[in-house]
């Protein structure tokens, strides 16, 4: 049964007689144990089972499993040590970096947590770097379209800079772009609605203003995935013309397709930190758009399909969208930026073990990736 296809079933001689009311009470199913496929995500060629799970382990179990599955040699030392990592980190997340695909050959110890070190270290820089980035979008746009407004709105608009949100003609004006802005500005309402009770600038402005919410309050309230939804459903000249003045060191002049992947890329390295999930070797599901001064930097790619190509879900075309705000940010936060990029490189130099090119990092990285002041 689909959401679009409900069936409601009354009992024979519910309504025997004209005008009887009926008492009708509804509950929705809840999901259960074991999960299945009940979206039918998965293709029709997917071969189910229904194996018992794997037998829990002790931490010296998981220890020996990491020596006889995945080839990892330990000293005395290195077992007491790895002892109290399994205590504190799931196995999985060490022998993630001990895959097929990672190295080949034995592998001590201390060469497989020097790589889950290193990736920690990479997830916890970027959760420091990236919130800056959303900030400034954030305060800038929040900004731009308040102050800019009257360049933009409907002829018999109602609304002031600070409401020029709820102007539909600041958006994409296709019927499908329409529902999605009419959806997600629902979604805003009710998440401020549901914030009433607990927070004061959201009450403040319901008491004081009617429950009229600036823009730039509402910014501070929003995801930053749902603020890059809004950014994809603004009207292309808006949005060229807020890239002018958010993206000064920019040569290019960003299409909006290109500023919505940078955006996007950005957001997916912050959710990736914030869910501790692994960076070193993974393919991420982003693919920001190259400008031509980003191919002018790279050795030996002549053009913007070869760097998409080459370069395509790597972390460093994810550094690189970065890169393009960082540009124009303050001069302490270019040089943190700066200074992430130069670790990076003192701990590649200092381990035998960390491939660079599990990043997609390609030789010149550092050079391509560093902001001058």
């Amino acid at each position: 049964m689909t959401e679009d296809n409900l069936k409601l079933t009354i009992p024979i001689g519910a309504l025997d007689k004209p005008y009887k009311e009926l008492t009708i009470n509804i509950e929705r199913d809840g999901y259960s144990f074991p999960v299945k496929d009940i979206h039918h995500v998965l293709t029709e060629a997917t071969t189910f089972s229904d194996d018992s799970l794997k037998i829990p382990l002790t931490t010296e179990q998981l220890i020996n499993q990491l020596e006889e599955m995945h080839e990892v040699t330990f000293t005395a030392d290195e077992r007491v040590h790895a002892a109290e990592d399994l205590d504190a980190i799931n196995y999985y997340r060490i022998s993630a970096f001990r895959r097929k695909d990672m190295l080949k050959g034995h592998m001590s110890y201390t060469e497989l947590i020097t790589l889950y070190q290193f990736d920690r270290y990479l997830r916890e820089s970027l959760s420091r770097l990236t919130p800056a980035i959303e900030v400034y979008l954030k305060t800038s746009l929040a900004r731009f379209i308040s102050t800019n407004y009257d360049k933009y709105k409907s002829e018999d608009s109602v609304y002031t800079g600070g409401q020029a949100y709820l102007d539909e003609n600041i958006y994409k004006t296709k019927r499908s772009s329409q529902i999605d802005v009419k959806r997600m500005l629902s979604m805003f309402a009710e998440s401020l609605t549901g914030k009433i009770a607990k927070d004061n600038m959201i009450r403040h402005h319901v008491i004081k203003y009617g429950g009229k919410i600036p823009i730039w309050v509402l910014f501070e309230e929003i995801t930053f995935g749902q603020f890059s939804k809004f950014v994809s459903l603004l009207r292309h000249d808006l949005l060229k013309d807020w890239c002018s003045e958010v993206l000064p060191s920019v040569p290019t002049v960003p299409t909006s397709s290109g500023i919505n992947s940078w955006i996007t890329a950005v957001q997916i390295l912050r959710n990736t930190t914030a869910h501790s999930s692994k960076i070193y070797g993974q393919s991420l599901p982003y693919n920001p758009k190259f400008l031509d001064e980003d191919i002018q930097l790279l050795e030996g790619i002549e053009n913007k399909s070869e760097a998409t190509e080459k370069f395509q879900n790597t972390f460093f075309s994810g550094l690189l969208a970065m890169k393009k705000f960082y540009q124009d940010l303050r001069t302490s936060d270019l040089e943190s930026w700066n200074s992430f990029l130069c670790k990076i490189d003192n701990k590649v130099k200092s381990s035998e073990v960390i491939d660079i090119e599990k990043l997609g990092f390609p030789s010149e990285w550092h050079t391509v990736l560093r902001i001058s002041n």
